[in-house]
């Protein structure tokens, strides 16, 4: 069993003066605790732009988790139901519903936030991670981007398996870095019309062997000699089994912390372009 830990991120600014429908940027980071960024108190890892959104935004300090894995509480997020309600209470696995013949979308019998947005004319799509089946074509009215992984799980950053244009195939530039790339694609396409994205980052993750490869990616060299004090050690939870060849590793610290500023450079990729789209205030 996986033991999933997911944070999002909610942009969406509106203008008392402005009549026009309130944009709404959704970020979601995979396998993170609050406790590893800078505004809940961690001196550790570099997280300006997210502190920057706790800084002028609102920021939570009591939160419950629906379900402890991916899949599920990604289907919360867009259903509002919970997953006793949607049905699905553990995460996707490698296949199945996700790619070949018996792939299905298994929200396909609710109605979620990007179908009612798209009802209202928002043009709504996604860039990342979708983990919710029948992900080589576009689902749930995200149609006007679909860019995303066959699969739920992270092997690797580099060289990784993407969905893009309804075909597999493998993408070479880090994938944070990738996703957000599309995302600001989407930002400039749709600066006209009211839009809902869903950037699903599956960065930082933290799980699988790849966290004990040497360090690689765009922050790689902030962490390079990093002590990591703020990682918690000792004795591992019996349920984490599955985890104990990076518990407490400093190499496998430090990767998760390069993981995290990349997504937090993302987050301030997509900052900056509502700025310089006017976008900040709607």
């Amino acid at each position: 069993m996986k033991i999933w830990s997911l944070l999002f991120f909610m942009v969406a600014v509106s203008s008392a003066a402005e009549p026009s429908p309130v944009n709404v940027v959704f970020i979601l980071t995979d396998n993170q605790g609050a406790w590893t960024l800078g505004c809940y108190g961690n001196p550790d890892i570099k997280t300006p732009n997210i502190d920057r959104m706790a800084a002028e935004g609102a920021q939570f300090t009591n939160a419950f988790c629906n379900n402890a894995v991916c899949s599920p509480t990604r289907a919360t997020y867009l259903t509002g139901l919970m997953p006793s309600q949607h049905g699905i209470h553990n995460f996707l696995h490698a296949g199945r519903l996700q790619t070949g013949p018996d792939a299905k979308n298994t929200l396909a019998e609710f109605r979620s936030l990007p179908e009612i947005l798209s009802d209202a004319g928002y043009a709504c799509g996604l860039v990342g991670k979708w983990h919710l089946g029948g992900n080589m074509e576009p689902q749930e009215a995200l149609d006007e981007a679909w860019i995303t992984m066959p699969h739920g799980g992270t092997s690797t950053f580099h060289g990784a398996q993407i969905i893009e244009d309804g075909a597999i195939r493998t993408e070479e530039e880090h994938l944070t870095t990738f996703w957000t790339k599309h995302a600001l694609q989407f930002l400039e396409q749709q600066k006209d019309n009211p839009f809902f994205l869903f950037l699903s980052y599956n960065g930082p993750y933290g799980l699988s062997r790849f966290q004990l490869e040497p360090l690689r990616g765009p922050r790689a060299n902030d962490y390079s000699a990093a002590e990591m004090k703020s990682f918690p050690d000792g004795v591992i939870h019996p349920w984490e089994y599955n985890n104990r060849e990076y518990f407490g590793n400093l190499t496998a610290k430090r990767r998760y912390a390069a993981e995290l500023s990349a997504v937090d450079d993302g987050v301030g990729s997509v900052l900056a372009k509502l700025t310089e789209l006017g976008l900040e205030n709607n």
